[in-house]
């Protein structure tokens, strides 16, 4: 029996790593040498990868026979702790109906789905701490492997052409995303990283070199302000200001004025570092999408179908096809119109207040400190880049982790309730926690 105990354990965690290495495109480059990514083929992006589907249908089939199995749909509290997020989600299934492709609407949605199921399958079996931890060094990991692969295949690793000549993007099909999921993962190990940690040490400094060699002014950004961030909420947290819920939400509500002067002084920022302040292009391609907005402003065209639509067809002859609106905001009233995208806000909201809630009550304050600022960065950096609910951004996977990780719930296993124990010489049960041993 207590073999059996180590292979329960060891198939999870085997589960949980090919998950994350999934969804951090580490198996998907692997499968593809570097050339998996189907960014700018419209024929490609909207037929799909086989191993990618064969791969999401696995992250989605093992955490739903997990969850029957152990009755989680069942619980009143799984129904009052996610609220929000399974009103998005039914939101996401009723624009099926109304798709422009309901066929292609519906893979997308079980591909998000595929996402939202194996983040709760971690946020069901591991703690917090262990969660981010894992999270963040596996980013390290992949950012390690694109630097070793940037000495032996440059040509893969390093852009070549066009105003990002020479960015180094890794094993990642787009070096923006790489840059700011590493900004993330160097964020998820903050906690680590003040206790000194070797292994956090160790995968953020990989992260902040590729960062750096990503000319990436949104990573070095979202480092900087995350970094800052998570101090000012961990100072509180010393002084005990947390565990007055006056006093932290004035404290708050400061640091919140705070990002409303930058916010307001973006576009001068930007042009004291060198950047665009029209975001690369992107408030033009907002403002050429306005239009197409404007005709199904309530319910859009369906989850993912847009750039299917005969609608976009003008846009994609004269600009291409890009694949996403480059926004998470207006790709989502793209895909479910005013509808879908009060949903999401109000998604973010209780994801944002789930956390601000476990500080106040000083439950792992100094990593809840630390989602509550990641989920804050979420929610602006997918107001200029498709983070949420891309279900191809590992950043959705770490926000559906955050957003779904509150309380530890121990996974039960019949072969493994105490009369099933094994026995000692006295003929006692053995401790569940010496068996694990």
């Amino acid at each position: 029996m207590n073999t059996l105990q180590i292979r329960y354990s060891t198939l999870r965690d085997a589960f949980t790593l090919f998950g994350v290495l999934f969804y951090i495109q580490v198996i998907t480059f692997v499968i593809g040498l570097g050339s998996a990514s189907s960014f700018g083929d419209i024929d490609k992006d909207l037929e799909g990868n086989v191993a990618n589907q064969v791969c999401g249908l696995i992250t989605l089939l093992v955490p739903l026979f997990f969850f029957i199995r152990n009755k989680v749909f069942l619980s009143k509290t799984f129904y009052r702790s996610n609220f929000f997020l399974l009103v998005f989600m039914l939101c996401v299934i009723a624009s099926i109906g109304w798709s422009h492709d309901p066929m292609l609407s519906l893979k997308r949605f079980i591909a998000m789905l595929s996402v939202v199921f194996f983040a709760g399958f971690i946020a069901y079996n591991y703690p917090l701490e262990k969660i981010t931890f894992m999270l963040g060094c596996a980013i390290g990991v992949a950012a390690l492997i694109g630097l070793i692969l940037a000495v032996f295949m440059p040509g893969v690793a390093f852009l070549s052409g066009g105003i990002r000549d020479g960015a180094f993007k890794g094993i990642f099909a787009e070096k923006n995303a790489g840059a700011r999921l590493n900004a993330i993962a160097i964020l998820l190990l903050l906690p680590m990283i003040r206790q000194r940690n070797r292994w956090a040490l160790f995968c953020s400094f990989f992260s902040l070199i590729a960062i750096l060699l990503a000319q990436s002014a949104t990573g070095v950004a979202l480092i900087i302000s995350g970094a800052a961030s998570y101090g000012y909420f961990l100072t509180m947290i010393r002084l005990h200001i947390n565990r007055s819920q006056l006093a932290f939400l004035g404290c708050t509500l400061l640091y919140l004025l705070g990002c409303l002067y930058l916010y307001d002084n973006v576009a001068m920022f930007l042009e004291m570092v060198g950047r665009d302040p029209s975001l690369t292009d992107r408030t033009m391609i907002w403002e050429l999408l306005t239009p197409f907005i404007d005709e199904q402003w309530l319910k859009g065209y369906g989850f993912g179908a847009f750039w299917a639509t005969p609608e976009a067809d003008a846009f994609i002859n004269r600009w291409g096809y890009i694949g996403n609106a480059h926004s998470g905001y207006v790709e989502t009233l793209l895909n479910g119109g005013v509808i879908q995208l009060t949903a999401l806000v109000l998604l973010l909201g209780a994801a944002l207040l789930k956390q601000y809630r476990a500080v106040t009550a000083n439950q792992s304050a100094q990593f809840r400190a630390s989602a509550l600022v990641i989920i804050g960065l979420f929610i602006v950096t997918n107001y200029v880049a498709y983070v949420i609910p891309n279900y191809r951004s590992a950043e959705f996977l770490v926000f559906c982790t955050l957003a779904l990780s509150f309380r530890r719930h121990r996974a039960t296993y019949p072969e493994l309730s105490p009369a099933n124990l094994p026995l000692r010489s006295s003929g006692r049960p053995i401790p569940r926690d010496s068996a694990q041993a």
